[in-house]
């Protein structure tokens, strides 16, 4: 697995990425809320038990790793109460899609399964647009060996596709101005996944694959 954090930074700091409307009036920018966590676990095509049992010890993985404060969130806590209390929805258009929710006071959140590339970057936006400060973003499954492209049930989703979604112009109005500042998301990839990120990281840093 490997772990880049992309962040929204003031545009003459190198190495981040720069929102396209940066320059928005802040009127229109988001109040981010260091207290807020937004949790989205993207779990792509599954075909065999081995693969199901390699995306539940990647996805537990990929939350360890997060930089958390164990007084702002108690992810342990966190997740127990995802587990006894989410709410599960399905797709009439996409069968076997399935979305698993739930919003407590401190953490929101997101599970796909097997989705489509449409419902992953609907649900990628709206966590980068959420008012919470501190997210984190775990990919997982199986990936196309020539790109790391993470193989969903129709299409797929790279790197390049979030930072396509991080740095769109509607995107950009709600993250840009004043509020821009001190705010990271935390993107975990697994398997092959990890030449993708590799090869796309603008305004991230990779670290060492987790082991």
């Amino acid at each position: 697995m490997a772990t880049v954090v992309v962040e929204a930074a003031e545009p003459e700091l190198s190495g981040s990425i720069t929102n396209p409307a940066a320059s928005t009036s802040p009127s229109l920018s988001h109040r981010f809320l260091d207290s807020k966590f937004y949790l989205l676990v993207v779990v792509g095509e599954i075909v065999t038990e081995e693969h199901l049992r390699r995306a539940i010890g990647n996805i537990e993985l990929g939350i360890r790793s997060w930089d958390t404060n164990l007084i702002e969130c108690n992810l342990d806590q966190e997740l127990k109460l995802f587990v006894s209390r989410h709410s599960a929805r399905f797709s009439p258009e996409v069968p076997g899609q399935k979305i698993l929710h739930h919003r407590s006071d401190v953490l929101e959140t997101v599970v796909l399964i097997n989705p489509s590339d449409e419902a992953v970057s609907t649900e990628v936006r709206l966590m980068i647009t959420d008012a919470a400060r501190h997210k984190l973003l775990v990919l997982t499954g199986q990936c196309f060996e020539n790109t790391g492209e993470l193989i969903l049930q129709s299409g797929s989703f790279s790197f390049q596709n979030f930072i396509e979604i991080f740095t769109d112009q509607e995107v950009g109005s709600c993250l840009g101005g004043s509020k821009l500042y001190n705010r990271s998301v935390t993107v975990v990839a697994s398997g092959c996944s990890l030449k993708a990120l590799q090869r796309d990281r603008r305004g991230g840093n990779v670290t060492p694959p987790l082991k």
